[in-house]
């Protein structure tokens, strides 16, 4: 084979690669508070968005939340933040825990609606700006 050919072909194989990399979508930071109708804040538990946007769909960010209510998406590999575009969100209360001084399962008296468990049934539907955005949202109480 020609050493021209050869190198040309070295080139373009270089310039394509293998085709297996996926594209690298930025997060924008995404802070906020989970309050019920009250105003009293969701005082644990986690929350997770699903992007709905075309490029980034079925990719998830969550975040625990904490005793005031307060919560900073992270996405797995990427970093504090979510994707942009629009998102649904579920919330649900915190796991059962191992109660070492019992033996037994240490439930949260935290509780959530079924309906804010679930992405089709949650209603909690936000667009997230590639800048830092800021998020209050209230749910209902049992």
């Amino acid at each position: 084979m020609n050493k021209n050919l050869l190198f040309l072909c070295l080139f373009l194989f270089g310039l394509t690669g293998c085709g297996n990399e996926q594209p690298v979508f930025p997060v924008y930071p995404v802070k906020g508070t989970v309050k019920y109708t009250d105003g009293k804040p969701l005082t644990d538990g986690w929350i997770e968005f699903t992007s709905q946007a075309p490029e980034t769909k079925g990719r998830n960010s969550n975040s625990k939340i904490d005793k005031d209510g307060n919560f900073e998406m992270e996405s797995f590999g990427r970093g504090k933040g979510a994707y942009a575009g629009p998102v649904t969100a579920v919330i649900s209360e915190p796991a059962s825990e191992f109660d070492p001084a019992t033996g037994g399962v240490k439930t949260s008296s935290v509780k959530v609606l079924e309906k804010y468990k679930n992405y089709d049934t949650s209603g909690l539907k936000y667009e997230i700006e590639k800048k830092e955005n800021t998020l209050n949202i209230v749910i209902e109480r049992k």
